[in-house]
């Protein structure tokens, strides 16, 4: 099901050119607020696509405690 809802909300791995660019779309990394060339990180955003990121929790859960 996950995969399934992958394929068809992702758009094609050539719009990515790295995997963190597929976890910000997904809405996993950390908020980047930069000022004076200090890289600070915030907590995750979680602004974007939420039915994947959704199932791939569920299926981690599952596997963690199955």
């Amino acid at each position: 099901m996950t995969a399934t809802a992958l394929v068809v909300l992702a758009p094609t791995a050539q719009a990515f050119k790295r995997g963190c660019d597929f976890a910000a779309w997904l809405g996993l990394t950390q908020l980047q607020r930069s000022t004076g060339g200090k890289q600070k990180l915030g907590k995750t955003s979680r602004m974007d696509e939420r039915t994947p990121r959704r199932l791939l929790t569920i299926g981690v859960s599952a596997a963690v405690l199955g």
